[in-house]
């Protein structure tokens, strides 16, 4: 080894504590050499610090408010762009969690049109996506759960539930009367939506608008 590599190496080595691998990545070295180097410093081996609890605060610092309620995750990324907040977790995950108060299920993917937007209210897992395509899949939904920005437990409770309904946005009802059920009445499904009972009857039979 030239001593200039040594000396590359040995000063990221001091500037640490960082692990063997990760300053084989960042200098293209054999991690065998790097650990020789640790060796002739006499430093300790690197010891994996404990996970890190993150918040909503802690998160927010992480990332940069964008225009449409987007965000730009400031942190670690993969080399194919994915934004991490270490080894295992990405910044998608994370967002999903801190947004809607539990672990996501299945993979996480973004539903605007932002590249590596890590706003969580434009990021669904597979429940979120089941209930977009599946009405049955709507009283499965835990407490808080939403869809870009929609109330997906208050659009459940105005379409299975018993009154007072809660009031829902427009989106939010034309959202929710796309899992309503046919058989359903026009005057009680404008009812339980907020609608009039011509506007449930013109989505009948021209087609509800986009949400």
């Amino acid at each position: 080894m030239t001593p200039e590599r040594w000396e590359r190496i040995a000063r990221l080595l001091k500037d640490g504590p960082i692990s063997n691998g990760e300053v084989s990545r960042r200098l293209g070295e054999d991690r065998r050499a790097v650990a020789g180097v640790r060796a002739d410093l006499g430093l300790p081996e690197y010891v994996q610090p404990a996970a890190k609890q993150w918040t909503r605060e802690g998160f927010e610092a992480m990332s940069i408010p964008l225009r449409g309620g987007h965000r730009r995750w400031r942190g670690r990324v993969q080399r194919d762009g994915t934004p991490v907040v270490d080894g295992k977790l990405t910044a998608y995950r994370l967002s999903f969690r801190l947004h809607h108060d539990r672990e996501p299920v299945g993979r996480v993917l973004g539903t605007c049109r932002m590249k590596r937007c890590v706003a969580g209210a434009h990021l669904e897992d597979d429940v979120l996506r089941a209930a977009r395509d599946d009405g049955s899949s709507l009283t499965e939904l835990p407490a808080g759960a939403t869809w870009q920005g929609m109330d997906l437990v208050a659009i459940r409770r105005c379409l299975r539930g018993s009154a007072p309904w809660p009031p829902l946005s427009l989106p939010e009802a034309r959202f929710a009367y796309r899992f309503s059920k046919p058989s359903m009445s026009a005057a009680e499904l404008a009812r339980r939506l907020g609608l009039c009972a011509t506007t449930v009857e013109r989505y009948r039979t021209k087609g509800v608008p986009p949400c």
